[in-house]
């Protein structure tokens, strides 16, 4: 509702609503003048909002963000189920907060909005929220800012990028903050053209909280997951998701689809199908099982008959 094009199309529906009880004299302008007391109390602000999961304990919440930012002194209000505020004591303390986001508690989201003074405490939007992630295993020499925001862009709208060394070598690792769309999967991978050449490209985020290993959504769970079934994915059966822990900067683990394109290709061609190492192993248990009903058939077919009385 801070979007000022969807601000103008709720009060054009309300003018359609209203008929002839509206009229422009029921506007009225505050004007750009804020008491200076209630402008700093607003700039020491922030509103934060538990993604998809608006059940908590209130008191528990609070000590618990607390002792996360190490600030005992930020007063908590809460102002619906989930909704709360944050009032810190510096402009010191609450920057920190905010630039060492995303945050979560219990592993659920908790998004953050800087305060607004001309913005209406219910009217704040949650859908959006900016995410650290890493561009695994690209060519050294395009691992520069250029490279990467043209990567992140294809995520979201970037608002920094950082270019960092990777141990005590001179390898280095590109990353970028790019503000998510909450309401969409996340993104895992991308391909890259080089040249003449292709190459898979992983996606890694810093501090993801709990995310759907089926479909990808960030606070849903994969047993109630309504795009893909728990079931129909298998992970029951631990059977490999389409998302996975791999997707976090602190996993050193590579994604199965990241293996399966580097990985070893075996020299067993069908058509312009080619077979790896787990598919090849199928392929000739299938072909024993042909040969030995093929064999029994034989035996059956030529050995003698006994004939009935």
């Amino acid at each position: 509702m801070a979007n000022i094009e969807e601000n103008h199309l709720r009060l054009a529906a309300l003018c359609g609503r209203m008929g002839d009880l509206w009229s422009e004299e029921d506007i009225t302008d505050l004007g750009d003048n804020i008491p200076e007391e209630e402008q700093k109390q607003n700039e020491l602000t922030l509103y934060g909002k538990l993604y998809l999961k608006p059940n908590v304990n209130f008191q528990v919440f609070c000590s618990t963000m607390k002792r996360a930012w190490k600030i005992d002194t930020v007063k908590c209000e809460q102002i619906a189920p989930g909704y709360f505020s944050f009032m810190f004591q510096s402009s010191e303390e609450r920057r920190r907060v905010i630039e060492t986001r995303p945050w979560s508690f219990a592993s659920n989201l908790l998004v953050l909005k800087e305060g607004d003074p001309n913005i209406p405490e219910h009217c704040y939007e949650f859908t959006h929220y900016a995410f650290w992630v890493h561009f695994i295993r690209l060519p050294q020499a395009r691992v520069n800012e250029e490279s990467i925001c043209l990567l992140a862009l294809r995520m979201g709208r970037v608002e920094e990028i950082k270019i960092e060394a990777r141990g005590n070598n001179s390898a280095k690792i590109g990353k970028a903050r790019v503000v998510l769309n909450l309401a969409k999967p996340l993104k895992t991978r991308t391909v890259i053209n080089c040249g003449d050449k292709k190459w898979w490209i992983n996606y890694k985020y810093e501090r993801l909280p709990h995310y759907c290993y089926s479909y990808g959504w960030i606070g849903h769970y994969a047993n109630y997951c309504t795009e893909i079934s728990y079931e129909e994915m298998g992970l029951a059966q631990d059977l490999l998701g389409r998302f996975g822990s791999w997707l976090k900067a602190e996993v050193r683990e590579e994604s199965p689809y990241w293996k399966t394109f580097y990985g070893k290709i075996e020299s067993l061609v069908l058509g312009e199908e080619v077979v790896m190492e787990t598919q090849r192993e199928e392929i000739e248990s299938t072909m024993k099982t042909i040969v030995e009903l093929i064999t029994r058939w034989h035996l059956s077919l030529f050995s003698p008959k006994k004939h009935n009385r």
